[in-house]
């Protein structure tokens, strides 16, 4: 059951970042920017399913593997908005929404992150640990639904339509446009 509210949290952002991810070089800066974004993506999403996967047995689930996997998904979600803040606005007429939306996206991964270290660290035995999974399910689905809402931002405030074809046509980002 444990091993099952962590695995459907961690498959809400594969389905969001699935398949993202690739090392093909891009010509435009558009495209290039599209290409670091959903790299960023992709690491982060396996990083995170890396995390739910120390929990492939109910029985190996202590609050001192829970703390560590919570200190896991903080590492790599440090990681992450390290990498959304260093790409800056895609070169486009709509960049500046764009990198408002990424900055939304930043806080509310840090915001959430936080949230389950605090909750991991909370865990004094095996009675805590229901309701810790349950909270760090509804983070991590917080997390997937920022990702989301800013992807879809992206193209949606893309008025020209190049970050939107960026995001189409750039290898690394096959399955995360809508």
């Amino acid at each position: 059951m444990t091993r099952k509210l962590l695995a459907s949290g961690t498959a809400v952002l594969a389905l969001v970042a699935a398949g993202c991810g690739g090392d093909e070089s891009s010509s435009s800066p558009t495209e290039k920017w599209a290409n670091s974004f959903c790299t960023a993506i992709t690491t982060w999403k396996d990083s995170l399913t890396s995390v739910t996967e120390q929990f492939s047995s109910p029985s190996s689930l202590t609050s001192e593997t829970l703390t560590d996997a919570a200190n896991d998904a903080k590492s790599s979600t440090d990681t992450f908005v390290d990498e959304l803040r260093a790409l800056g606005p895609p070169e486009t007429e709509s960049g500046e929404a764009v990198k408002s939306s990424i900055d939304e996206l930043s806080n509310t991964v840090e915001s959430e992150v936080a949230k389950i270290e605090s909750t991991a660290e909370s865990v004094s035995g095996l009675a805590d640990l229901p309701s810790a999974i349950t909270s760090i399910t509804t983070s991590i689905s917080a997390m997937s639904s920022a990702l989301s809402s800013t992807v879809q931002t992206a193209e949606s405030a893309d008025v020209d339509g190049e970050l939107r074809t960026a995001l189409e046509d750039t290898p690394a980002c096959a399955d995360i446009s809508s």
